[in-house]
């Protein structure tokens, strides 16, 4: 006899597939650790659900690790628009004006005159954006 994944044992996978997918939304560069924690949660949730969940187990696993490594290759692979687009919005944020962004092949320039207590904003407003390198070339007023 077959037995079938009930309800009663899919809500603990499902709770391990938006825990994964929320630990890899709050990432940053740990990519690996953030998989590895993907596929902890969802195998500690075939464990509590028992054996007969282990295939939901490896299906919320393979796909917390798939958003995982999208979330990764979306923030890495990002076009110098998108970059120059969030280091702009960053800036905006900071209360940092009159920087001129440039973007080329993932490196970042900051140009302009700043008040010298923003040009720290600024550089994390860069840096945020996960550029290849940030060129400052502020000067402070």
């Amino acid at each position: 006899m077959r037995k079938t994944l009930t309800a009663g044992r899919l809500a603990p996978a499902t709770a391990a597939l938006a825990l994964a997918m929320f630990a890899s939304a709050c990432g940053g560069d740990d990519r690996a650790n953030t998989n590895a924690n993907a596929n902890g949660a969802a195998n500690r949730a075939a464990n509590t659900a028992g054996g007969t969940a282990s295939n939901a187990a490896n299906s919320v696993s393979n796909a917390a690790s798939g958003a995982a490594n999208a979330i990764s290759n979306a923030a890495s692979g990002a076009t110098d628009t998108g970059i120059k687009n969030l280091v702009e919005a960053n800036l905006t944020r900071y209360g940092v004006s009159g920087v001129t962004v440039e973007v080329a092949n993932g490196e970042v320039t900051l140009k302009g005159s700043v008040p010298r207590a923003k040009i720290q904003d600024a550089m994390k407003a860069a840096n945020e954006a996960s550029p290849k390198k940030v060129n400052n070339q502020l000067s402070g007023q």
